[in-house]
């Protein structure tokens, strides 16, 4: 029942139940996050927006990288965005984060206003992604980079892995060659994907023209 609840929290976290899946999310996320964020330079002044922000956990992170730069966060949840603004309520005091209750389908931010994207574990839940994809190539400026993070990838060795999780939230695993091919038809290049087979992970990273 628990594990239940728990899964059914995960695209729009509320109540009891949405708090107890944050902090899931904050702690099962927090290793693979390290791994995808490996492959990025990521400079100082930059501004970050990580889409999905859940707990703020990604949020804080990229505040320690970015040095003068600025993070944001949105998330569609109410209940994430109050505990993420919680979890950096340094950062969001010194101006340093901002916390935003926002949909990637409409994106509340100018045109070229960042110079990373990060959505970790949330692509599977977006309605229309070619569409959500090509807002967030919007609001990267010239050379601004987009990181996709996955943790369920699919498998010819073990196809069913994720049929549990994919029946009950009605979501699907991704391949490296659907990725590849929505980052292409959004309008990104320089693609790079980088795949943990043995933990079902993957990350890709693209740029905008």
């Amino acid at each position: 029942m628990k594990y239940h609840k728990l899964t059914e929290n995960a695209e729009k976290p509320q109540g009891f139940w949405g708090r107890l899946m944050i902090r899931s999310m904050n702690k099962g996320h927090n290793e693979l996050t390290d791994w995808a964020l490996s492959y990025l330079n990521i400079e100082n002044g930059w501004r970050v927006l990580d889409v999905g922000c859940g707990g703020g956990r990604t949020v804080f992170k990229l505040c320690s990288m970015v040095g003068s730069g600025k993070v944001y966060g949105i998330d569609y949840s109410e209940l994430c965005v109050k505990k993420s603004e919680k979890y950096n309520h340094k950062n969001v005091l010194c101006g340093k984060a901002e916390i935003t209750q926002a949909s990637v389908s409409d994106l509340p931010f100018p045109s070229g206003s960042f110079d990373l994207v990060t959505a970790i574990e949330t692509y599977y839940f977006w309605l229309d992604k070619l569409h959500d994809l090509v807002e967030i190539h919007r609001v990267l400026r010239s050379g601004g980079k987009l990181l996709l993070v996955f943790e369920m990838l699919k498998s010819e060795e073990n196809p069913d892995r994720w049929k549990a999780v994919e029946e009950r939230l009605n979501i699907k695993a991704v391949s490296r060659e659907e990725i590849n091919e929505m980052l292409l038809r959004a309008g990104y290049q320089n693609i790079r994907i980088h795949i943990r087979h043995d933990e079902g992970r993957l990350c890709a990273i693209a740029e905008k023209e």
